[in-house]
């Protein structure tokens, strides 16, 4: 199966994966310091809730029906600002089978959803096409959902990528400073959105967007980093879900520098991925170049610094200090680039607004075994055996705590739903348009 996540505008198939936080991860490690200073907002750009929003058409080159609304969200806290989340929805094309809304997310965090929902069109199992209205959108500070950017590590911070001994960095105390600074500069163009990026955020925003739909129940088809803030929605509202699919699963229980750590890769690891050759048997299907002009249209270019900041040193426990930080980075057992890497990108944590209360194991209301579908929903986990971004042993954790069924696919594929593998791609369709009750000790194979 072809795949426009796979092919669009990417230099090699290793760097195409649209829900690849790695990828963008290896691309800014590359980047030299110095990058584009903060944009010129403030708070005050965060768009009032004009209420009264309707879906209208939205069609873009090559495209089926597709439709567009806003949905105004809060951005939280004690303060009144809100922003707009840029949604968009493909109507069922069976329209006499429909089921329902189908609402999609990819990884990243900071990728696009607008555009998952345009690459559903042609890498998606007809029958989810067929018979669900595909939702995507931007999550918030990303693409067209208030896109959060406030540049590249400069000055000190940047020394860290090529410092000899993080536990003996010269001068801590301007490292520190140019932390704030960076922190800081941020701030101003951010405001309160700066502390509200997490994935507690990002399922207050779902709970918003099924609102918008007019849905009193939704199915979910969530990828990668995607899979925290939908754990934490499972928590919140088991009833308003349907049914859903978790592919590649995160498991947000772990500190901040191990997980981190674990999703920088060398190009050539990426490229020894197990991905299948096609065969003549299963040659893919030409990509429309009108879809992929589509696609391309909606791209929101690599995801920010700031926006991985935002989100996971909200989601994941930090060292308090960044002495400890660097302390703590040098006595990893990691490759030095790696190490490095993450001091110059993740020093800011110590000083990021809202950290301090990371997800640690989402759990849902009743504990172990208290979760399933007579809560309103069915869960079923899909991931790859030997996954080097999202490993089987998180995906097992997760199952663990949510009673649901996991689905273990040979290979180390990221991205299995929607990417052409079929084992996983008729395991979620039977899922969400048969709802079967979840059984965890009697899960699915391949």
């Amino acid at each position: 199966m072809a795949s426009i996540r796979r092919r669009a505008g990417r230099p090699a198939p290793a760097l195409a994966l649209l829900t690849a936080l790695a990828l963008a991860w290896t691309a800014a490690c590359a980047m030299p310091g110095g990058g584009p200073a903060p944009p010129a907002s403030d708070a005050a750009s965060y768009e009032r809730d004009r209420g009264g929003d309707e879906w209208t058409p939205c069609p873009l080159t090559g495209m089926e029906r597709r439709e567009c609304r806003g949905v105004t969200v809060p951005v939280g806290g004690d303060g009144p600002e809100t922003l707009r989340l840029a949604l968009a929805r493909l109507p069922a094309r069976d329209p006499g089978r429909r089921i329902g809304a189908l609402v999609l997310a990819p990884g990243g965090p900071g990728l696009s959803g607008l555009q998952e929902a345009v690459s559903a069109g042609v890498d998606y199992p007809r029958a989810l096409r067929d018979r669900f209205d595909i939702v995507g959108y931007d999550r918030r500070g990303t693409g067209r959902s208030h896109r959060v950017d406030c540049g590249e590590p400069r000055g000190a911070l940047a020394r860290l990528g090529t410092a000899r001994s993080l536990r003996r960095v010269r001068d801590v105390t301007a490292v520190d400073a140019a932390a704030r600074d960076y922190v800081e500069g941020c701030r101003l163009a951010y405001g309160p959105l700066l502390a509200r990026l997490g994935s507690r955020a990002g399922a207050t925003d779902l709970e918003r967007v099924r609102r918008a739909l007019g849905e009193e129940r939704i199915s979910l088809l969530l990828h990668s980093y995607a899979t925290v803030a939908g754990q934490v929605y499972l928590t919140r509202h088991p009833d308003r879900v349907r049914a859903a699919v978790f592919d590649g699963v995160v498991d947000p229980d772990r500190p901040g520098t191990s997980y981190v750590l674990r999703t920088l890769h060398t190009r050539q690891e990426l490229d020894d991925e197990q991905v299948p050759e096609p065969t003549a048997r299963t040659a893919p299907k030409a990509v429309p170049p009108d879809v992929r002009a589509a696609f391309d249209e909606l791209d929101p270019g690599p995801p920010p610094l700031a926006l991985f900041l935002g989100v996971h040193c909200t989601d994941f426990a930090w060292p308090g200090n960044l002495r400890a930080l660097l302390r703590e980075l040098d006595d990893a057992h990691e490759a030095r680039w790696r190490t490095r890497a993450v001091a110059q990108d993740y020093a800011p944590c110590v000083h990021w607004p809202g950290r301090g209360e990371p997800l640690g194991a989402v759990r849902p209301a009743g504990g172990y075994g208290g979760y399933g579908a007579a809560d309103g929903a069915d869960l079923l986990l899909v991931n790859s055996e030997d996954d080097i971004r999202t490993p089987a042993a998180g995906a097992e954790r997760v199952a663990m705590r949510f009673r649901a069924p996991l689905l273990t696919v040979p290979g180390g594929r990221h991205g299995l739903v929607g990417f052409g593998n079929e084992c996983a791609e008729r395991a979620a369709v039977d899922h969400l348009t048969a709802r079967p009750a979840a059984d965890p000790d009697a899960g699915p194979g391949c």
